[in-house]
Formats: structure tokens, sequence, C-alpha cells
């Protein structure tokens, strides 16, 4: 019997020698962060992806010691001191739960923990066992995503509506919206209507670039460019809102992952920029514009006409140059305000007398030029030259003893130059030749004819 007691024995010890050295390979293996207290909150074993985390060398630095005694942070270890209190007072286990890490350089790292109360044949608890695994990636991501998702129902002032859509399953999960003044978005539930509608409100029909990105707007395009790097994508155009009138927003698209199922997700934003567009235009209007007259100025008519020449090349064009005669003598008589005055009234005359989508500019002094766009024939610029004689000695009558009038030098492109520095300088001669044969008349450069 003896011998059997104690081999009974030597096979019990055999069988915990064998536990203990599996439970310790374990401990040396495992990519968790693994500890074990006892009851009075002391380490008596720990993984070693636990004692990196402390940032020890070996378990045997850890072993027998306190929270206190291992983490340089004392409100850490006081965090983790009183966690361990409050589990064996309420005697549950605490599964998956979030709790801060020892600082990377002075990165926030977190975890996910799960501890268990330890119990003796009895029942009674004896320690804790800690298992943690590192989740700052997943948490910052989550933390991110739902701080995006917030975006959602706390929509700033100048915003109209956000819409949250998954990308893979190409569908809209939520959306939120709020009057901007008497502004109220419409509301849509598929992308498809969305798209549409979005389609049906841009203003205006030659913003080539919003109605393409619109049209093409799929699945398969999101995720091309969203591949290429990009995560943040911005149209600004003229919508037309439901109430019929026109104003400038702007539509921002940020790209995101959904931690939960890593799902290719995007936040659309709708914003009111009238204010801000209105005065960009205003100010770049100014820059282009003659401050005194209010036509365009010399560079912004010569940047307009050589776009103009670029665009429709196979079109025939006309460049009017325009002087005033005896215009010094107005100046010496009645001042350099009265002169203003009827440049103005003439510049005006000028406007009026061509289409919105010709070219009128002011090139400095008295000197005005005009590029006619997509002329059927000469004989129409002709015509025009001659009703412009006339309506511009309206203006010039008006100081009857000063003998003002305007000579009108005129090239046609292509015939007499296929770029503005040619058409400028043939036109230039035959204004100098209308004034040579008397002013107060119009001349062709001499490659045009009748």
């Amino acid at each position: 019997m003896e011998n059997i007691i104690t081999s009974m024995q030597q096979d019990l010890t055999d069988s915990i020698d064998i536990i203990h050295a599996a439970f310790h390979t374990y401990l040396n293996n495992s990519s968790d962060m693994i500890f074990i207290k006892d009851i009075n909150l002391t380490y008596v074993a720990a993984s070693m992806p636990f004692v990196r985390m402390v940032d020890k060398r070996s378990e045997q630095d850890i072993i027998g010691h306190t929270d206190f005694e291992i983490f340089e942070d004392s409100e850490l270890a006081k965090r983790y001191t009183d966690d361990d209190r409050k589990l064996l007072s309420a005697d549950t286990d605490l599964i998956h739960y979030i709790e801060p890490l020892t600082d990377d350089h002075g990165h926030p790292r977190y975890s996910s923990t799960s501890k268990y109360i330890l119990r003796n044949a009895a029942g009674k608890a004896i320690g804790i066992l800690g298992i943690s695994h590192d989740v700052t990636r997943e948490y910052i991501a989550r933390q991110r995503h739902q701080q995006e998702l917030q975006y959602l129902f706390e929509l700033p002032e100048d915003t109209y509506a956000a819409l949250f859509m998954d990308i893979d399953d190409w569908r809209i999960i939520r959306h939120h919206r709020h009057a901007n003044g008497e502004h109220v978005i419409e509301i849509c539930e598929t992308l498809e209507d969305f798209t549409e509608n979005a389609i049906d409100c841009i203003a205006d029909p030659n913003d080539a670039q919003t109605i393409r990105f619109y049209r093409t707007l799929s699945k398969e395009m999101l995720l091309k460019i969203c591949n290429s790097g990009t995560r943040n994508i911005s149209l600004e155009y003229l919508r037309r809102m439901p109430n019929g009138q026109n104003i400038w927003v702007r539509t921002d698209i940020h790209f995101m992952v959904d931690p939960e199922n890593s799902h290719l997700c995007a936040i659309w934003t709708l914003r009111d920029i009238n204010s801000q567009k209105q005065e960009s235009l205003n100010l770049q209007i100014a820059a282009e514009r003659d401050e005194m007259t209010g036509l365009l100025n010399r560079a912004s008519s010569t940047k307009q006409i050589q776009q103009t020449l670029e665009n429709d090349p196979y079109e025939q064009h006309a460049l009017f140059m325009i002087d005033i005669d005896n215009f010094k003598t107005l100046n010496d008589t009645l001042g350099h305000q009265e002169g203003d005055r009827f440049l103005t009234m003439l510049a005006h005359t000028l406007k009026k007398s061509f289409r919105e989508n010709d070219i009128v500019g002011r090139i400095g002094g008295d000197e005005f030029f005009v590029l006619m766009k997509n002329i059927p024939s000469v004989l129409v610029v002709a015509e025009k030259a001659s009703t412009l004689l006339g309506v511009s000695q309206m203006c010039c009558d008006q100081y009857p003893d000063l003998n003002l009038t305007i000579s009108i030098g005129i090239s046609t492109y292509p015939f007499n130059g296929k770029n503005l520095e040619t058409l400028y300088t043939q036109a230039d001669k035959a204004l100098y030749q209308a004034k040579h044969k008397g002013k107060n008349q119009f001349v062709f450069a001499k490659e045009a004819a009748l």
C-alpha cells in the first residue's frame, strides 16, 4: 500500500511539474500580456510581453513586487491597484475592457484586458489572472471614427447636410441636415437618388468638372481615388437651392475605414461658402478691371484674347484698336477730371455696342481694344465698325468745340495673324493709317479684304 501511495504522490508531483512547466512555457511564448497577482496584489508570474510593456528585462524584476514598485507613473499604478481591489470586492470577473498602458515615448497606448479571480478548492479568492493585448491602433481608429461620425449630428452653422456612406456596400448608412437660413437640403435614401439630385442642382451648365464628377460617381471610382492615396476631396460649385436661389457651396469628401468591418466609407458634407466665394470673385473682378472705366484691363484682356485664339482656332475673329482723336485737347482745355468722365462714357458705349461674350478692354490712356469673336464675315465687322463710329460720335458731340472723334484699326484672325502679338501689330498699323487718312474712320489691315 505504501508503495502505491508513494507512486501516486510521485505521479501527482510529476503532473504538477508538467503543468508548471507548461504554464511557464506559455508565459514565455505568448504574445499576450499576462500577469498573476496574489490576494495582496503582489505579482507572482508574468509573460514576456508584459515584462517588456513595463520596461523590465525579466520576469524576476516583477515577481514579488506591486504596481507601485514597478510603474514609474504613480497615478497609473494607483489606477491598476484600485481596479484590482474593486474586482475582488465585487467578486466578479471583468471581460474585455479598455485600459491605458504605459506611454510609448509620449504616445498613448491602450489594451483590451480581461481579469479573472483565482480561487482555491474551497472557492476562496486567492489572486487575479490578467490577460491583455495591445489594441492601441484599433482603439484610436475607433475613437477617430466615432469623432468623425459625431460631426454628422453637430453640424457647424455653415453646413447644410452631412452623409455617411459605406462604399464597399454602396449604400447610405446615415445622414443629417439642418436649416441654414432659408435653405433646407433634400435628403436622399439611396446613392442613385443622391447622385441624380446632385446633378440636377448644379446651377452652371458649363461647370464640366462638377458635372463629370457626379455623372461618373461609382463605387469603382471612389475606390480608385482612395487607393491612389487621396483621403480628402473638395468640390466648389454654384448650386441651385430648393427655393430656386443659386449659391456657392463646397462638398467635402473624407475617406475613412470602419474599424468594425474594415469597409471603406466616406463622410460627405455640404457647406455654404457663398460669402467667401463672392468676396473672392469680387477681388478677382477688381484685379481684372480697369479701375476708372470698369472695362477689362490690358493684362486680363490680353489673357482672355489669347485663350480665345487657343480654344477656338478654327473660328474667325476681329481685333479692333480704338483711339480717341484730339483727346489731349480735352484734357488741356477742360482738365483731366472731365477727360476721365469722357473716357468712362465712351467705355460704356463700347461695352453696349458689342456682344456679351466679346472681349472689351482698355489698353491705357485713350486707347481701347476689342476682340469680336466668331465673326461670320469681314462684312459684318465693317458694319460693326461703321455703327461704332456713329454711336461714339454721340459722346464726342457733347464737346462740339474740341473736334473729338475716334479712329479704328482692324485686323482679322487668321488672315492677318494667328497670334495676338501679330494681330495687335497689324491692327495698330491700320489704326495709324486711319489717323493719317484724316481720322474719324476705320481701316482694315492690308491682308483682309471685303
